[in-house]
């Protein structure tokens, strides 16, 4: 729902269309707050292990090759699935989107709890992948969010607020 809504009365001779002042509410605030700790929650996860690659492969006994795929998964499925994840975005709006990418982040964090027995590697790689698919729902969120809850002069402001919660934890 934009509430930044444009009134076309278009009155006799050409009369520029009515613009309706843009409702803003103080709720938007803990929408971009609680948007930036979810973008937060999933950037985190994106360098789990490779920042600690000698610990994880000792403990898994996988290659370092393995462990970089941990990282690189993200870059390989955002290629593909942004299309369709930003076809959602537009076509079902941010709500459900969002609701996805937040789904998919919890469901690839509970099975990535499952890999905690040192031949369960495979397990934490399934979830650390779903948690990837799910980074699609989130980077093209800070725009749509901004434009369509924040008033003109605070669009800008707002999608950096919204961008700054995937590069928090980078």
């Amino acid at each position: 729902m934009n509430n930044c809504n444009e009134e076309a009365n278009v009155g006799v001779g050409g009369a520029l269309p009515k613009i309706e002042k843009c409702k803003v509410y103080k709720i938007r605030w803990l929408v971009l707050a609680i948007f930036v700790v979810y973008s937060a929650s999933n950037a985190m996860q994106w360098v789990q292990y490779s920042i600690i690659s000698e610990v994880i492969t000792n403990y898994y006994k996988v290659s370092t090759d393995w462990v970089n795929w941990t990282s690189m998964i993200y870059m390989v499925l955002y290629i593909p699935f942004i299309f369709p994840g930003s076809y959602i975005l537009d076509k079902l709006g941010l709500r459900v989107s969002v609701i996805i990418g937040i789904i998919g982040t919890c469901a690839g964090s509970w099975i990535k709890v499952g890999s905690v027995h040192p031949d369960r590697f495979w397990v934490g790689f399934l979830g650390h992948s779903i948690v990837a698919l799910s980074q699609v729902f989130i980077l093209s969120v800070p725009a749509r969010l901004a434009a369509v809850w924040f008033g003109p002069s605070q669009v800008s402001s707002a999608c950096s607020i919204g961008v700054f919660g995937n590069q928090v934890n980078t």
